[in-house]
């Protein structure tokens, strides 16, 4: 009777030592993932509030970040030291790619008509930004007294 019972039970401990292994496995599959989602958002530099960015660097930073979002690049817009030179810095970049044989002339064409429209996007938000920090500055200025005044005349 004894032989009958360690069959069941010597298959159960395999059972739950196999089941064991594969949580084991999951866990550092997990483990390893995370590690490795991480470090790829750490690769991008941060961003400081303060930080001023020439329209070269504004450039090179959106060719290789293309999804950082428009928020941080309307802050980087803010922070643009000198001339808004972005499509001419853009094309420099590119038409350098294009000596080195890196892009075709069409391609060209098509990054220039993404980074124009992107350029164009980023500098409506930051219209967008200042107009209501305007309104804002009006709304604080003008309190309830001052509205009232000019109501009566």
């Amino acid at each position: 009777m004894l032989h009958v019972l360690e069959s069941p039970t010597d298959s159960s401990m395999a059972v739950i030592f196999i089941i064991s292994l594969g949580i084991i496995g999951l866990v550092l599959w997990f483990k390893k993932r995370k590690q490795k989602v991480s470090k790829t958002q750490s690769d991008k530099p941060k961003i400081g509030h303060d930080r001023e960015w020439t329209s070269f660097e504004f450039v090179q930073h959106l060719i290789k970040y293309p999804d950082t979002p428009d928020e941080d690049f309307v802050m980087m817009y803010e922070n643009l030291l000198g001339e808004d030179n972005l499509e001419k810095d853009m094309e420099m970049y590119w038409k350098m790619k294009i000596g080195e044989d890196k892009i075709n002339e069409e391609q060209f064409k098509k990054i220039k008509k993404a980074f124009n429209q992107r350029f164009k996007k980023i500098r409506k938000k930051v219209q967008a930004k200042e107009k209501s920090d305007d309104i804002i500055k009006w709304a604080i200025t003008n309190k309830e007294d001052d509205r009232v005044k000019d109501k009566k005349n």
